[in-house]
């Protein structure tokens, strides 16, 4: 009997040697699975430390010893809400700030500024050296109102325009003017006009030489009518007792600087208007005298 033979064919060896690298591939593939697929697992979260009742109070005790600030602004302003009003917008007291009131010296200091310009325009007009203006352009943007600082009272006579005296464009003085300076009810009110809804602040009484209403009064001859009686009786007034001015006598430069006196004690004694704003130091009043042969306004005051 023939034994079978055991050595292995070529042919069995190939097929040995290609199960061992299958089997090597497989292993291989399932390691490499394996791992992709703990790498792609989310890892877990971990677990919080459970929170005992001893640890709540602590961390209440720690609380309490270091509060949170507030906003330092809010705080004071619950401590004192006066503190803070200014900040509230809104609020009616605080939406503009007040301003001081000035003190009767710094009143004064503002009027005499004004005088010290009237002054200066004055200068002006004795060199004949006039502001040059372009009085179109100012009549436009006089069209809404005026705020004119300085009041005059001054007479009627034509050579003695206070615009021109002082060098003064529209709408910078308001001026009333009668036959000799007079302050009767008619000028009385103008000037309360100027003075309560102008603001004006500076009221200029200006006579003049050679005034033709003060030599009238001085004669003491009857006038002609009822209106111009009414003139000269105003005027004479201003000559009781004086030695310097004598009715029936001649006019001369007493009789207007008289009848300037005259005029301004009127404004204070029939006008209480006028006397409160002089006395507040709201107005101010100047007495003066226009020489025609100069030109030069001179105050008596």
């Amino acid at each position: 009997m023939n034994r079978p033979n055991r050595l292995p064919t070529a042919k069995n060896l190939r097929y040995a040697v290609m199960m061992m690298i299958a089997l090597i591939s497989l292993s291989l593939f399932s390691a490499c699975g394996a791992a992709s697929a703990n790498a792609k697992k989310p890892k877990k979260a971990k677990a919080k430390p459970e929170v005992t009742e001893e640890d709540k109070t602590e961390a209440n005790t720690e609380t309490d010893e270091n509060p949170t600030e507030p906003d330092s602004n809010v705080n004071d302003e619950k401590k004192d809400p006066a503190k803070h009003a200014d900040s509230r917008p809104g609020d009616p007291k605080t939406t503009a700030s007040k301003v001081p009131e000035k003190t009767d010296k710094e009143k004064k200091a503002d009027s005499e500024k004004i005088w010290a310009d009237l002054v200066e325009g004055n200068k002006r007009f004795m060199a004949g050296r006039h502001t040059s203006v372009k009085y179109s352009s100012v009549r436009q943007s006089l069209v809404k109102g005026q705020k004119p600082q300085v009041i005059v009272l001054g007479c009627a006579d034509s050579r003695v325009p206070p615009e021109f005296v002082f060098d003064k464009n529209l709408g910078e003085l308001f001026v009333v003017r009668d036959a000799g300076n007079i302050a009767d009810a008619v000028s009385l009110g103008s000037i309360e006009y100027a003075v309560e809804h102008l603001h004006a602040k500076v009221l200029v009484i200006m006579g003049h030489e050679s005034c033709g209403a003060v030599a009238a009064a001085v004669s003491g001859e009857k006038m002609p009518s009822p209106n111009l009686t009414a003139i000269t009786e105003s005027i004479t007034t201003a000559f009781s007792g004086s030695k310097t001015c004598l009715i029936g006598g001649e006019s001369n430069l007493s009789c207007v600087e008289l009848n300037v006196g005259q005029s301004s004690k009127d404004i204070l004694s029939k006008s209480p208007i006028l006397k409160k704003a002089v006395d507040d130091g709201e107005l101010m009043v100047v007495r003066a005298v226009y020489k025609l042969s100069t030109g030069e306004v001179v105050r008596l005051d």
